[in-house]
């Protein structure tokens, strides 16, 4: 049979179950008879161990197990009753009650053990609960706790309270006429408490905490309202001892967390030793006064409101120390990523503000101010948020000054080269103007990482400066080298070829600007110097992803200079091709000359220089520097965040 029967049959059969499982781990389920009880307490007894015996027939039925040979002994316990002989008759009510377990052990010997298991113990307790004395408060208040600690383990088991309350309420009919309705207010009270927990819990949804809440109430109204002075003393700190030491816990672990991170020992909060100290004030008069009905009702719900302030500042300072430690986190990945990108000398920076927003965080949870906390939380992530940003634009910054110095080592060799100059002049040369373009960039990122300037002024000046030494780097080198520089736009190179013989050699160069239009458009005017003899004849060029073709090619006459300009169309964030093309001083472009192009090139977080190359119908190219700029009333976006 599917262990599903079983919940449909009702409540009741849930401790028949387990019953049946006590039996068959050997657990005698029968109950003792007293030959010395009275005669009231006989018939008070026949009745409740009529209606287990008539609830195992209830139950071996809807298993589809034979019940005949139970309900045979059944009716012969009420032949001997009706003869006023009680005590056969609860005999053989036991006999019955042992016969139908063994019988239900036998057709479900395959069902869930685990499942069944979890019900032992309740079952056991609504033996005892009947066995000593059903009207007893205490052991109603261990039958309704019983229930209220399976229900605590299970979140679907709301099922076990109206077990609970079903139990009662037929004890209770089955028992009115033999016993003065004030033996009732105990059971009544289980009752009520049962019935307030389902409805609750019932409308808590699928919000465990609640749920937890809404049984810890139930519990110690139980233990407060069921139970003596003398046992409630030990019962009520149990119960409620397990939630108070997890809170103890959790904090304690929390603190000990924070401590490590902050490298300082750090105490838990004041304000929460204050709570745990509100939630003992009202538990004292629940645990050693004798209380009505109203009291305790009062004193428990103040005991879960000062339960559920606690729980909820631990869970805030669990949050709080989370919190610091994502900060912390992110400030060290960062100098990580310094360190990987061969910063390590820009640590020191970022370690300052680490240091400071760790000293403003040990005086914050020193203080205790939760208001406080919060503001220097806020206060960390926005400045760990702002490091990260400027790390990020740091490491792109000299990951393009890198890319220019290598330009750079390249013209001085092939100066020395032309001009026959060997030794140690040209490293010396690269060296020293290695050593001026990162100290200036360095220099600024430095600014920017102290606070000195802004991110947006570091940038501005980073452009300027890498603008003006691109375009004046053959003559840094030609400086540098000792090379004479006449008052041109070009370097002139002295071609050796031995001794006495020297020949002056012009080279064309070419220089662009690129300006972001917020209308999404953009334009490329592209400076082109020939100091030959000869015309040159432009193919096409390229910009970091985009390549572009002319149909014909685009000439710069000899011995002179001239601007080429391309209308730019961009889409998505991307320059995709050219719109239109002219050309003003010595460069011509034929009529009809189209532009075709291949790839892209990415507007979003576009660096203020770009390399690119010119080709030459000859197969030669020109390098060509491009410096971004932006148009009326548009910002470039460089990767910077909000700021």
């Amino acid at each position: 049979m599917k262990f599903s029967i079983f919940l449909t049959v009702g409540i009741a059969l849930l401790v028949i179950m387990g019953v049946a499982v006590l039996h068959a781990q050997g657990v005698s389920s029968s109950i003792g008879v007293n030959g010395n009880v009275n005669a009231s307490g006989l018939t008070a007894s026949y009745y409740i161990h009529l209606i287990m015996a008539e609830r195992w027939v209830e139950a071996l039925n809807a298993s589809g197990i034979n019940s005949t040979s139970v309900i045979e002994l059944i009716n012969e316990a009420e032949s001997y009753a009706n003869a006023g002989n009680y005590l056969s008759a609860i005999t053989t009510l036991n006999n019955a009650i042992n016969l139908a377990s063994q019988l239900m052990v036998g057709g479900h010997v395959n069902e869930t053990q685990t499942i069944l298991s979890d019900y032992t113990s309740l079952a056991s307790t609504v033996n005892n609960t009947v066995v000593n004395n059903l009207l007893s408060n205490e052991s109603l208040a261990n039958f309704t706790l019983r229930i209220l600690s399976v229900l605590g383990r299970y979140g679907n088991a709301s099922h076990l309270v109206i077990m609970g309350m079903t139990i009662l309420s037929n004890e209770e009919r089955s028992l009115y006429s033999h016993v003065p309705p004030s033996a009732f207010l105990g059971l009544n009270t289980a009752v009520n408490i049962l019935n307030m927990t389902f409805n609750e819990v019932m409308n808590a949804g699928f919000n465990s905490t609640v749920k937890q809440l809404i049984i810890l109430k139930a519990e110690v109204m139980a233990i407060s309202l069921l139970t003596p002075p003398n046992v409630r003393v030990h019962v009520l700190p149990q119960a409620v001892g397990q939630y108070l030491a997890l809170l103890s816990e959790n904090a304690s672990v929390a603190a000990a967390q924070l401590s490590e991170l902050l490298n300082m020992t750090i105490s838990i909060p004041p304000q929460l030793m204050q709570c745990v100290g509100s939630i003992n004030e009202t538990l004292i008069p629940l645990v050693n006064e004798s209380l009505s009905g109203p009291e305790v009702y009062a004193l428990t719900n103040d005991f879960i409101n000062n339960y559920t302030n606690c729980l909820w500042q631990v869970r805030e300072f669990i949050n709080e120390v989370n919190t610091t430690h994502a900060v912390i986190t992110r400030f060290m990945g960062i100098a990580e990523e310094l360190n990987n990108s061969g910063l390590s000398n820009l640590t020191p920076y970022l370690l300052n503000g680490y240091f400071q927003c760790r000293s403003k965080l040990i005086n914050a949870f020193s203080s205790g101010n939760a208001t406080l906390i919060r503001q220097v939380l806020d206060q960390c992530r926005y400045e760990v948020h702002n490091y990260e940003n400027e790390t990020y634009y740091t490491i792109w910054v000299m990951n393009l000054t890198r890319n220019y110095l290598s330009y750079v080592n390249s013209t001085i060799w092939s100066l020395a080269k032309q001009h026959g100059i060997g030794g140690v002049m040209p490293t010396l040369c690269y060296v020293k103007l290695n050593g001026n373009v990162i100290g200036n960039i360095t220099l600024i990122i430095k600014e920017m990482l102290n606070g000195t300037i802004t991110p947006v002024e570091a940038q501005t000046l980073i452009n300027e400066y890498l603008g003006n030494i691109t375009n004046s780097t053959p003559s840094l080198v030609a400086g540098c080298l000792g090379i004479p520089v006449g008052p041109h736009t070009y370097v002139p190179m002295i071609n050796w070829t031995g001794p006495g013989n020297w020949t002056t050699i012009k080279y064309p160069s070419a220089v662009g600007e690129l300006t972001i239009n917020s209308n999404g458009s953009a334009e490329l005017m592209i400076n082109v110097t020939n100091p030959t003899q000869e015309s040159l004849y432009i193919s096409g060029f390229s910009i970091g992803g985009l390549a572009c073709t002319f149909s014909s090619p685009v000439e710069v006459n000899a011995n002179s200079q001239g601007t080429l300009r391309l209308d730019l169309a961009i889409g998505s964030n991307k320059v995709t091709s050219v719109t239109g093309l002219g050309a003003s001083g010595d460069v011509v472009v034929s009529q009809g000359t189209n532009v075709n192009c291949i790839g892209y090139l990415p507007t979003m977080f576009m660096p203020s220089i770009l390399n690119g190359e010119l080709y030459l119908s000859n197969g030669m190219w020109i390098t060509l520097f491009i410096t971004v700029s932006a148009g009326t009333n548009t910002s470039l976006n460089y990767g910077w965040g909000s700021w």
